[in-house]
Protein backbone atom coordinates (compact mmCIF):
# COMPACT_ATOMS: atom_id res chain seq x y z
CA UNK A 1 0.00 0.00 0.00
CA UNK A 2 1.33 3.55 -0.55
CA UNK A 3 2.68 5.83 2.11
CA UNK A 4 1.12 8.88 1.54
CA UNK A 5 -0.13 10.79 4.13
CA UNK A 6 -4.30 10.86 4.73
CA UNK A 7 -5.57 14.54 4.01
CA UNK A 8 -7.84 14.49 7.25
CA UNK A 9 -11.27 14.82 5.17
CA UNK A 10 -11.05 11.77 2.81
CA UNK A 11 -12.28 8.24 3.65
CA UNK A 12 -10.10 6.26 2.41
CA UNK A 13 -11.59 2.98 0.00
CA UNK A 14 -9.58 0.73 2.18
CA UNK A 15 -11.87 1.45 5.16
CA UNK A 16 -15.36 0.42 3.61
CA UNK A 17 -13.66 -2.42 1.76
CA UNK A 18 -13.42 -3.70 5.78
CA UNK A 19 -17.07 -2.18 7.11
CA UNK A 20 -18.46 -3.95 3.69
CA UNK A 21 -17.18 -6.72 4.25
CA UNK A 22 -17.64 -7.36 7.87
CA UNK A 23 -21.39 -5.93 8.28
CA UNK A 24 -22.80 -7.30 4.64
CA UNK A 25 -25.62 -5.52 3.01
CA UNK A 26 -28.92 -5.75 4.89
CA UNK A 27 -31.94 -3.65 3.11
CA UNK A 28 -34.23 -4.48 5.82
CA UNK A 29 -33.55 -3.49 9.54
CA UNK A 30 -32.34 -6.10 11.93
CA UNK A 31 -31.02 -6.42 15.36
CA UNK A 32 -27.08 -6.52 15.44
CA UNK A 33 -27.14 -9.31 18.14
CA UNK A 34 -29.28 -11.31 17.12
CA UNK A 35 -32.42 -10.37 19.24
CA UNK A 36 -30.24 -11.03 22.27
CA UNK A 37 -30.38 -8.28 25.06
CA UNK A 38 -28.21 -5.48 24.02
CA UNK A 39 -28.52 -5.23 21.09
CA UNK A 40 -28.45 -2.04 18.20
CA UNK A 41 -31.41 -2.00 15.49
CA UNK A 42 -28.85 -1.49 12.03
CA UNK A 43 -29.69 -1.18 8.33
CA UNK A 44 -27.41 -1.02 5.61
CA UNK A 45 -24.41 -2.01 6.28
CA UNK A 46 -24.37 -1.48 9.81
CA UNK A 47 -25.42 1.82 9.75
CA UNK A 48 -27.57 3.05 13.25
CA UNK A 49 -28.95 6.20 12.06
CA UNK A 50 -31.92 6.62 8.47
CA UNK A 51 -31.12 9.07 6.04
CA UNK A 52 -33.11 11.54 8.04
CA UNK A 53 -30.71 10.58 10.76
CA UNK A 54 -33.16 8.78 13.13
CA UNK A 55 -32.64 5.89 14.99
CA UNK A 56 -32.88 2.58 13.21
CA UNK A 57 -36.12 0.35 14.36
CA UNK A 58 -37.37 -2.33 13.18
CA UNK A 59 -40.15 -0.02 11.10
CA UNK A 60 -37.51 1.71 9.23
CA UNK A 61 -38.30 1.35 5.40
CA UNK A 62 -35.76 -1.02 3.48
CA UNK A 63 -33.06 0.85 1.95
CA UNK A 64 -31.14 -0.38 -1.80
CA UNK A 65 -27.57 -1.14 -2.03
CA UNK A 66 -27.07 2.63 -3.46
CA UNK A 67 -28.90 4.21 -0.19
CA UNK A 68 -27.18 1.43 1.73
CA UNK A 69 -23.27 2.90 0.68
CA UNK A 70 -24.90 6.66 0.93
CA UNK A 71 -25.39 6.06 4.34
CA UNK A 72 -22.37 4.28 5.01
CA UNK A 73 -20.06 6.78 3.26
CA UNK A 74 -22.10 9.22 5.75
CA UNK A 75 -21.41 7.78 8.30
CA UNK A 76 -17.63 6.67 7.45
CA UNK A 77 -16.95 10.73 6.71
CA UNK A 78 -18.03 11.24 11.16
CA UNK A 79 -15.45 8.57 11.74
CA UNK A 80 -13.12 10.65 9.55
CA UNK A 81 -13.59 13.65 11.20
CA UNK A 82 -13.50 11.84 14.44
CA UNK A 83 -10.28 10.42 13.96
CA UNK A 84 -8.95 13.64 12.54
CA UNK A 85 -9.85 15.68 15.18
CA UNK A 86 -8.55 13.68 17.97
CA UNK A 87 -5.34 12.22 16.63
CA UNK A 88 -2.54 14.66 16.97
CA UNK A 89 0.01 12.79 14.71
CA UNK A 90 0.27 12.10 10.94
CA UNK A 91 -1.74 8.97 9.83
CA UNK A 92 -0.97 7.26 6.09
CA UNK A 93 -3.67 6.64 4.11
CA UNK A 94 -4.06 2.95 5.28
CA UNK A 95 -3.55 3.91 9.56
CA UNK A 96 -6.41 6.50 8.44
CA UNK A 97 -8.28 3.82 6.55
CA UNK A 98 -7.97 1.00 10.13
CA UNK A 99 -9.15 3.88 12.82
CA UNK A 100 -11.77 5.22 10.80
CA UNK A 101 -13.22 1.47 10.48
CA UNK A 102 -12.43 1.17 14.18
CA UNK A 103 -13.99 4.34 15.06
CA UNK A 104 -17.35 3.55 12.82
CA UNK A 105 -17.75 0.26 14.63
CA UNK A 106 -17.19 1.63 18.03
CA UNK A 107 -17.90 5.38 17.80
CA UNK A 108 -16.16 8.69 18.93
CA UNK A 109 -16.58 7.99 22.80
CA UNK A 110 -14.36 5.00 22.36
CA UNK A 111 -11.67 6.58 20.66
CA UNK A 112 -11.54 9.77 22.53
CA UNK A 113 -10.96 7.43 25.70
CA UNK A 114 -9.20 4.95 24.45
CA UNK A 115 -5.45 3.75 25.46
CA UNK A 116 -4.96 3.51 21.71
CA UNK A 117 -5.42 7.31 21.28
CA UNK A 118 -3.33 8.27 23.88
CA UNK A 119 -0.29 5.59 22.70
CA UNK A 120 -1.13 6.74 19.30
CA UNK A 121 -0.92 10.69 20.21
CA UNK A 122 2.70 9.86 22.29
CA UNK A 123 3.42 8.61 18.95
CA UNK A 124 3.84 5.02 19.34
CA UNK A 125 2.05 3.47 16.23
CA UNK A 126 3.29 0.42 16.80
CA UNK A 127 1.21 -0.35 19.80
CA UNK A 128 -1.51 0.26 17.81
CA UNK A 129 -2.39 -3.12 16.55
CA UNK A 130 -2.28 -4.58 20.20
CA UNK A 131 -4.72 -1.80 21.70
CA UNK A 132 -7.00 -2.70 18.40
CA UNK A 133 -7.04 -6.17 20.01
CA UNK A 134 -8.14 -5.65 22.92
CA UNK A 135 -11.72 -4.09 21.85
CA UNK A 136 -13.18 -7.35 21.25
CA UNK A 137 -16.29 -7.47 24.03
CA UNK A 138 -19.63 -7.04 23.33
CA UNK A 139 -21.66 -6.81 26.44
CA UNK A 140 -18.43 -7.53 28.74
CA UNK A 141 -18.34 -11.31 26.65
CA UNK A 142 -15.64 -11.17 24.28
CA UNK A 143 -16.54 -12.21 20.67
CA UNK A 144 -14.32 -14.14 17.91
CA UNK A 145 -16.34 -12.09 15.04
CA UNK A 146 -15.11 -8.96 16.99
CA UNK A 147 -11.73 -10.40 17.11
CA UNK A 148 -11.34 -11.25 13.35
CA UNK A 149 -12.47 -7.20 12.77
CA UNK A 150 -9.99 -6.19 14.88
CA UNK A 151 -7.37 -8.26 13.27
CA UNK A 152 -8.37 -6.73 9.79
CA UNK A 153 -8.04 -3.64 10.99
CA UNK A 154 -4.57 -4.06 12.92
CA UNK A 155 -3.61 -5.53 9.33
CA UNK A 156 -4.85 -3.08 7.14
CA UNK A 157 -2.65 -0.22 10.41
CA UNK A 158 0.09 -2.54 9.32
CA UNK A 159 -0.17 -1.65 5.66
CA UNK A 160 -1.46 -5.19 4.50
CA UNK A 161 -4.65 -5.14 1.81
CA UNK A 162 -7.58 -4.73 3.17
CA UNK A 163 -9.64 -7.65 1.08
CA UNK A 164 -6.50 -9.72 2.23
CA UNK A 165 -6.92 -8.77 5.36
CA UNK A 166 -10.59 -9.31 6.02
CA UNK A 167 -10.22 -13.06 4.02
CA UNK A 168 -7.07 -14.16 6.16
CA UNK A 169 -8.76 -12.72 9.37
CA UNK A 170 -11.90 -15.35 8.69
CA UNK A 171 -9.69 -17.87 7.42
CA UNK A 172 -7.14 -18.09 10.18
CA UNK A 173 -9.20 -16.81 13.24
CA UNK A 174 -11.32 -19.54 14.68
CA UNK A 175 -11.24 -18.78 18.77
CA UNK A 176 -10.11 -16.20 20.77
CA UNK A 177 -6.55 -17.56 20.84
CA UNK A 178 -5.48 -16.45 17.52
CA UNK A 179 -3.84 -13.54 16.21
CA UNK A 180 -1.79 -14.25 13.34
CA UNK A 181 1.24 -12.88 12.42
CA UNK A 182 0.53 -9.58 9.90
Amino acid sequence: MANDLWDGVTVPAAATVVVKRVEGFFAHPYDDNGALPGGTWTIGYGTIRDAAGKAVTPSTPAVTEVQAVKLLLRDMKRAAVDVHTRVRTPLLVYEAAALISWTYNLGDGALRTSTLLRKLNAGEKTAVPAEMRKWINQNGKPLVGLLRRRWAEAAIFVGKDPINACVRAWREIDDLNDWPAF
